[in-house]
This record gives structure tokens, sequence and C-alpha cells, in this order.
């Protein structure tokens, strides 16, 4: 099948990333046999695989998602540790190796191609700043130098086991590898802060190479591995993120912790809430990333709801087995100027509330599933869907600029964003509102009948 030409190519902004732990997400048969211990709940998957996630792919893309972010799947068989430290893929042992508990090269190849054929950008996940026993060199000789060496966050971090300059030219080889031999298309980076050393951002030079070889390809023809996209991790507010990895012109996007906690509420604290402030947290949250305290200002902060790394954004709003308030949380990621990630099973409102053996930074490791249990997971699946798929197909939706109109009618507030892409002249309004109620938007007569927490996406132009 001729690979499909992704509508937003090298455009960062269009991109509605779906995550997948890999280790829990599903098992494909005729894969892998995977791991027997994972980091997580009691009771759910631990010997996911590729195989899995190749399965997976259709409804992948059936739900708008333009991209797919593996966890780690570099060789951690014999990292330091034990098996649930293995299983989660962040202590690599061989960077340049698929671990043969998730699958082969040739799965990665026929994932990479068939994501590809269905229009979506992979990433892989990176772990520069640490690793689980590396002895070997690069294909072209470089070593990683393991000598302790603290990051620019400080004591908080501890010491780390990569120091740099000494370990740059090795991790620009393990950045340029995976795109240039598989086609991946970027990478999403954990611990990215660990790169920031002695006063330096070691992500400039890895940010550069990895421009270059995007580049280079494009110019030779190539439709794959030449986005380039780099997303790093630091669970800091937005003057952190900006001291450490964006500085100097390091990495261009980060995950958005302070825009996650004011829409779906903290990493770990079930029933911590999120839109505290009502529709002023999704204007604050819709602002420009400048406005919000992100340097320099063509940085692009990653919108989520939740992630591998916390409680499920359903633990937050079960709200006796009624989907409304999750929906609210799927429409304002949908609206969103900019990159948006979704974790696995949040399109289904998975649980991960009292999940035994597990803590708060693991709890959502729960089984992956593609198919919706009850009438709950549907409605919740089809709304993600139709959001999802209006934000793919409207270009103001992930680069518009935003016009606000805030009013109470009677007993209801009320918030209609209006979005309007200037290149494409595409133009779309989203209504939030806290009651039913009939709202009436700017050259309509006809009111819109608005359901309490259920927000509306219209195409205007």
């Amino acid at each position: 099948m001729e690979a499909k030409q992704n509508r937003q190519e090298r455009d960062w902004r269009s991109l509605t990333i779906y995550q997948v732990m890999v280790g829990s997400f599903l098992h494909g048969e005729g894969g892998a046999e995977g791991y027997h211990d994972l980091w997580g709940p009691d009771g759910e998957r631990k010997n996911g695989n590729l195989r899995g996630v190749i399965q997976a792919l259709d409804h992948i893309a059936n739900i708008g998602a333009t991209a797919i972010w593996l966890t780690p799947i570099f060789d951690s068989s014999r990292a330091d540790g034990g098996e649930k430290l293995q299983a989660s893929g962040y202590f690599a042992n061989d960077y340049f190796k698929v671990d043969p508990h998730f699958g082969t090269e040739e799965e990665l190849r026929e994932l990479v191609e068939k994501a590809h054929d269905r229009g979506l950008y992979v990433f892989l996940d990176g772990v520069f700043g640490h690793h689980g026993g590396v002895c070997t060199p690069s294909p072209s000789g470089f070593r990683i130098d393991s000598t302790p060496s603290l990051c620019d966050r400080g004591e908080e971090c501890g010491a780390g086991n990569v120091k740099y300059p000494e370990s740059l030219d090795y991790f620009k080889e393990v950045a340029t590898y995976w795109i240039d031999k598989f086609d991946i298309d970027g990478w999403r980076f954990d611990q990215a802060y660990q790169l920031c050393q002695n006063g330096h951002n070691y992500w400039c030079e890895i940010s550069q190479a990895v421009r270059e070889l995007c580049d280079k390809r494009s110019a030779e023809g190539k439709a794959w591995g030449t986005l380039g996209y780099m997303v790093g991790e630091d669970w800091s507010d937005a003057g952190g993120i900006s001291s450490r990895i964006f500085r100097d012109g390091g990495l261009k996007s980060a995950f958005d912790f302070d825009g996650k906690q004011l829409i779906s509420g903290s990493m770990d604290g079930q029933g911590s809430g999120g839109l505290d402030n009502g529709w002023d947290d999704v204007v604050r949250v819709y602002s420009s990333p400048s406005e919000r305290g992100y340097a320099p200002e063509d940085v692009l902060p990653n919108l989520f709801l939740s992630n591998h790394d916390s409680v499920r954004v359903a633990d937050n709003f079960y709200d006796e087995e009624d989907e409304i308030n999750l929906m609210t949380r799927f429409a304002i990621l949908a609206g969103y100027s900019g990159p948006v990630t979704l974790y696995y099973g949040d399109e289904f409102a998975d649980l991960s509330r009292d999940c035994e053996g597990s803590r708060p930074d693991n709890a959502s490791r729960t089984s992956g599933h593609l198919n919706a249990a009850d009438d709950r997971e549907c409605r919740l699946l089809e709304y993600v869907r139709r959001v999802m798929t209006f934000r793919r197909d409207n270009p103001a939706m992930w680069r518009g600029s935003n016009e606000f109109d805030r009013y109470r009618q009677d007993d209801a507030e009320i918030l209609v964003v209006t979005k309007v892409d200037d290149a494409t002249g595409n133009r779309v309004a989203m209504i939030f509102s806290d009651r039913d109620a009939d709202v009436t938007l700017h050259g309509e007569e006809t009111p819109r009948k608005v359901r309490s927490y259920i927000p509306e996406l219209i195409k205007l132009a």
C-alpha cells in the first residue's frame, strides 16, 4: 500500500499523539513472548509486544490520532535492577537493538510502515540521561561516559549516570540512527532535564543533528522520517522548563504539566479536579505559550490529560458513571493550538483507582483494549473520535487564533471560543456551558442547544 502523505507534514502543531506503554498495552499472538512482570497494578497485562501495537493501528487512526508514541523498545533485557525495571524500557543496555521481549527489527519496520500507510507518524522514547548498563560502543565506536554528574535542575535530581559532553556523540548517533534506518519521525525524551549539565543545554547539539538529517531526507524526496519532532519531559512549571530544556534553542516542545493540572488535575492526586476556576482555566490554557510563562516565543508545549506516570484522567471524573466531565476535557484538548497527547485507554474512561499493587506513578499501566465494554465506554469513545477527527480536519483547531466570548444566560455560564486559521480561512466555534442552554453564535439566527458539560464543536467556514 502506498504511504499516505500526512496533510500537516512538518507542522508540529497538528500532532495528536497516541501514547502506548508497550509492556502493558496489547499482546499480539505470533509476536514476542513479552515480559512477565512490570511496575504497575496486579492482575494487569505485563506481556505487551510490538505485534499488539501493529494490531491496534486501525483503532488509533480511527479515533483521529495522527501519531503514535511507543515507550522505550530498546534492549533492556540485561539491565541492572530486575525484570520490573527491564520491562519498563527506561533502562536500556543496548540502544541499537530492539528488546527481544517486545519483538524484532522486522516487526518494528512493519509497525512503522503500516502506521505510515494510515497516515500516522511514529515516535520512539529516548532516555539519554540514564541507562541500565550499556557496555558496548555505538556502531561508529562512540561510548557513554557513566561518571556521576549532577544536572542543572539541582540536588533534587540526584546524580545521573550519563556525563556530558563526553557522551554527546553516542546519543547524537542514537537520535539519528533510528530515523535514518527505520524511518521514524521523531522522539519523546524521558527526564530531558538530565542533559542540562554545567550550565549547557546539550539538546542544542542533538536537535541540530536531527534537524540536519531530516532536512537531508526531505531534500531527497523521502515522505517519512523528515518531521523530526522532539518533545521533552521535565515535570516543572513553564519557567523551569524554559530555563533548562528550552534554553538556547535546545528543544522546541515539552509536555505541558501546568496545562495538564489546569484541566485534569495533578499527576498523582485522585479527585484533584482541574478546571477549579471554571472556564477561566480554559482561557488560561488556550493563551499563547509566552503569556503562560514559556520562553522563547516559538516553543510548543504539548498538552495532555494523563500518562503512564500518573493516575488516569477518569479517576478524577467518574461522576456516578456519567462521562460528561471527561468529554469536556477531551474537547479542550482537541481545541488546543499546538501538539497534544492521548494516553491509551483514556478514550474508554479506563480507571486506575483502587488498583492493587500499584503506586500513583504507575497505576495507569493497565491492560489495553480496542473495544468498548459498555454503553458508557461507547459514548465516550464516539465523542473522542468526533472531537479528535474534527481537530484533525480543521487546522483552526490546532493552529488557529482564539477569540473568547463569555457570558451568563439564566443560570448557565457559557464560553464560546472562536478559532480562525489565517492560512486557509478555516473558522470553527467551540461552545462550553455548565448547564443545558440555547446558544446563539454571532452571525446566526437559530440558537444551538447545548448540553451541560458536553462541548459542541462547529465548523463555521
